[in-house]
């Protein structure tokens, strides 16, 4: 496998600027007294909008616990605070729904997030969030349509998941400083069935028709498409042929930038046609504990327009941020350090 970038030992917070091209045609005319000559259209003010990406968001089990410790559900977030505001809005993989049940708070592989644990999204700018993963269906097709139902009510979007794969496939959008960025999510599975079963809730990444008329519908109602993937293998540094398949075919479509999540590990990116694609960016909020998944990475996105009316946006910058979830057994819950 080629042109994979390791991200995995990031020290340091570092930058990397993609050059654009800007392309531009003319047509000939006919020969003839008058002029269909449209006027130029005027330029526009040029913008910029900028948001953070984070991996696994886990609201549930010994998160939970740690939450009714600190006695605040703002503690998983609440170390980051100052990065989290100083963005226009922010991204996750939301990997626990909410069932309107709050007696459960999850046990095992099967997560439930109460509701007032949700408030750190709402105040930190999560306006977006990926459905679209293997624990999607932990509390059952009722438990998915109460997630959905209370996110929107957050003021929060959702990605991958909805009452029909149309929906599920339905490209979402956060708009800022005037740039309106588009957001396409799926995953490799909707339970933990390693990938058998399939429903009609959850877009899945080995459907490429549904993912290419996706991407295209998004970049005709947008200036920016973010696409994630919720797909691999768990606890491995590199990632598996489903991953690369999605990947390349999501930027070879017209995604932007591809995002991905579900190893648990930071896993390498790479370069692909002028575009990023971060395999895995680990976990963000979770209660593991081992070294590999106590490390993630956030990406720190800006994406700026320029004065071409026609030109869509570009990608100015990431930075990587990486972080480390910390103080699980404190009463003051854990923190998360760039």
């Amino acid at each position: 496998m080629r042109n994979f970038r390791s991200i995995a030992k990031l020290g340091t917070v570092s930058c990397l600027v993609l050059a654009s091209l800007a392309f531009s045609a003319c047509s000939g005319g006919t020969a003839s007294t008058a002029t269909n000559t449209a006027p130029p259209k005027p330029a526009r003010q040029p913008s910029q909008a900028t948001f953070l990406a984070v991996g696994d968001i886990m609201l549930s089990r010994g998160v939970a616990r740690v939450i009714d410790n600190a006695r605040d559900p703002l503690v998983p977030f609440s170390a980051l605070e100052k990065e989290f505001l100083s963005t226009d809005f922010n991204f996750g993989n939301l990997e626990s729904p909410v069932s309107g049940n709050d007696s459960r708070v999850g046990k095992g592989l099967v997560f439930n997030a109460r509701k007032a644990d949700i408030a750190g999204l709402v105040k930190y700018k999560f306006k977006v969030v990926n459905l679209a993963n293997n624990h999607a269906l932990d509390q059952g097709a009722n438990g998915l349509q109460f997630t959905r139902d209370f996110l929107t009510q957050q003021g929060i979007e959702f990605l991958g998941v909805g009452a029909d794969l149309s929906e599920a496939w339905k490209p979402k959008f956060v708009e800022a400083n005037g740039i309106k960025i588009g957001f396409v999510g799926a995953s490799y599975a909707s339970i933990n069935d390693g990938g058998v079963a399939r429903n009609n809730y959850v877009a899945r990444v080995e459907d490429e028709d549904q993912l290419k008329a996706a991407i295209e519908s998004a970049r005709k109602q947008s200036d920016f498409v973010v696409v994630t993937m919720h797909a691999g293998i768990e606890y491995v540094r590199l990632p598996d042929r489903t991953q690369v398949k999605f990947a390349r075919a999501a930027v070879d479509f017209g995604a932007d930038v591809v995002i991905g999540a579900h190893p648990h590990w930071v896993q390498v990116a790479e370069e692909y046609n002028g575009k990023m694609i971060y395999y895995s960016l680990g976990n963000f909020i979770f209660d593991q504990r081992k070294p590999e998944t106590i490390l993630g990475l956030m990406l720190k996105v800006n994406v700026k327009t320029t004065a071409d009316p026609d030109q869509r946006a570009l990608l100015d910058s990431i930075e990587y941020m990486p972080v480390v979830i910390e103080k699980w057994e404190s009463p003051y819950g854990h923190a998360l350090r760039g």
